[in-house]
């Protein structure tokens, strides 16, 4: 476990979130989407705040949050917009009744149900009670459904998305340089110069080896925590690519994504393969989708896809022709991560968890144990678990609702809905076989909030996707 101490990258941070909350412009957007990357940074002395990890994003949220929402006439808006059933209103009632699950539940249960706490350094079932958990978690997700409402409010301002978009191609190369800075220097004996970013209080693995070589953690504490983020900003930048400009959109973000999958994939933790794998089917759905729109957003970049697509398939079946032995590896690797991974110790440990929250659903009749009481390896079961079916049919409302939602006839506007569906799918996928508790985290928030501010009004046309549409009309008119 790192010694949690005050660092330099920590203060930089500190310095480009208050540079970004003062400056007017859209700066400190770009380091919230870079700031996911560094996820074992402390940003406060441990001496100060005991063994809670306050990481670069988390904190970058508060910051944006507040900037958005203490800005003239929002907060009205912020009201209304939680309290609308049809915008943010199951969301807000989830967060509602984790709180009041956070306080009563392991009071009321207390001594009665078992459950393996988030806060505690065993992974055994202990007695159920009021833990350091419930605060933090509880904080948490406040913050995420906090991010959902700034998204949903800004959305809606000149720009904003324009940038997002930006920031998320940003995000995703800062993602990209942190993975490679682990294999490299890692490989030429100089992991050291990694030690002022990995000082939070987490068990940490960076070191592990495969049969094939280091496993890629990035900045993350395991493989298996980088490699289904690189998915996650890979499907996001993959989905809303058409509404990217010229160049950018046919060289710049392929570049990223493939970047991205290949950190993925060297991390060679089975949670972002299954994400890989899910990304997948849902982009050649997607491409199919694409193929049949007659909109121009839509179409764009198809013949690019279509002619990548079929040079990889072409060379892979060469491959698989000329020389099959050189495949063997990778078969090898994937089974042993797939299928012989469920004889492991982790996975029988990863499951008890699993098993021990189900438990604990049952024995509160369902009620659940309260928000950051149960420590899981599942988010679904961790819904279950500390929120009970009350929790999760309000989340489950929520989740419906967007997917519900009617695209508006703005073939901008309705892109970028379809695609913000498209990319929650993997994330979907990977918080199957991940999540510690129910906080679905402040980068889905933000998704969550794009599509609740795009779908809000149908008939209404968005002055930042007009700006879009502009810009992108703009670099494709002759010069």
């Amino acid at each position: 476990m790192a010694e949690q101490s005050f660092t330099w990258p920590a203060a930089v941070f500190w310095l480009l979130i208050a540079a970004g909350t003062f400056w007017r412009g859209p700066g400190l957007l770009y380091v919230f989407t870079a700031a996911g990357a560094f996820g074992t940074l402390l940003m406060v002395p441990g001496e100060l705040v005991g063994k809670v990890n306050i990481l670069p994003q988390p904190v970058c949220a508060v910051f944006l949050v507040l900037k958005i929402l203490l800005q003239r006439e929002q907060i009205a808006r912020a009201v209304n917009t939680l309290l609308d059933p049809a915008r943010l209103g199951f969301l807000f009632l989830f967060l509602v009744y984790g709180l009041v699950s956070a306080y009563i539940m392991p009071r009321l249960f207390a001594h009665t149900v078992t459950v393996i706490p988030i806060t505690a350094t065993v992974n055994w079932p202990v007695a159920l009670e009021p833990s350091s958990g419930n605060i933090t978690q509880s904080a948490y997700l406040a913050l995420s459904i906090g991010v959902s409402l700034a998204f949903a409010l800004a959305a809606a301002r000149p720009e904003f998305l324009r940038h997002y978009l930006l920031a998320l191609l940003f995000g995703g190369f800062v993602f990209i340089l942190t993975g490679v800075m682990d294999l490299v220097l890692t490989n030429v004996g100089l992991a050291s110069l990694l030690e002022p970013f990995r000082n939070a209080a987490y068990t940490l693995h960076v070191d592990v080896e495969s049969s094939t070589g280091k496993r890629v953690v990035g900045l993350m504490p395991e493989a298996s925590a980088y490699g289904p983020l690189c998915v996650a900003n890979a499907a996001s930048l993959a989905f809303l690519r058409p509404l990217f400009m010229g160049k950018v959109r046919d060289f710049i973000v392929p570049a990223a994504v493939l970047g991205l999958l290949a950190m993925a994939a060297l991390s060679f933790s089975s949670t972002a393969y299954v994400g890989i794998a899910v990304f997948g089917c849902a982009y050649a759905l997607n491409w199919v989708r694409r193929l049949s729109s007659r909109a121009d957003v839509v179409r764009r970049g198809l013949g690019l896809e279509a002619l990548a697509a079929g040079a990889a398939l072409i060379a892979f079946l060469t491959v698989l022709t000329l020389a099959p032995k050189l495949t063997d590896p990778v078969f090898d690797k994937l089974d042993s991560m797939l299928v012989t991974k469920t004889q492991s110790s982790s996975y029988a440990q990863r499951m008890m968890w699993n098993q021990v929250g189900i438990d604990a659903f049952f024995a509160t009749r369902g009620i659940g144990a309260g928000l950051g009481s149960a420590r899981s390896s599942s988010w679904y079961v961790a819904i279950l678990s500390n929120t009970g079916y009350i929790g999760a049919a309000l989340l489950i409302c929520f989740i419906l609702q967007l997917y519900l939602r009617q695209a508006p006839d703005d073939p901008q506007k309705a892109e970028l809905v379809t695609g913000l569906k498209f990319a929650l799918i993997p994330n979907f996928a990977t918080a199957g076989l991940t999540g510690l508790s129910p906080d679905f985290g402040v980068a889905n928030g933000a998704l969550f909030g794009l599509i609740v501010s795009a779908a809000a009004s149908p008939n209404a046309s968005s002055p930042a996707l007009a700006a879009i549409d502009s810009a992108n009309a703009g670099a494709a008119r002759p010069r």
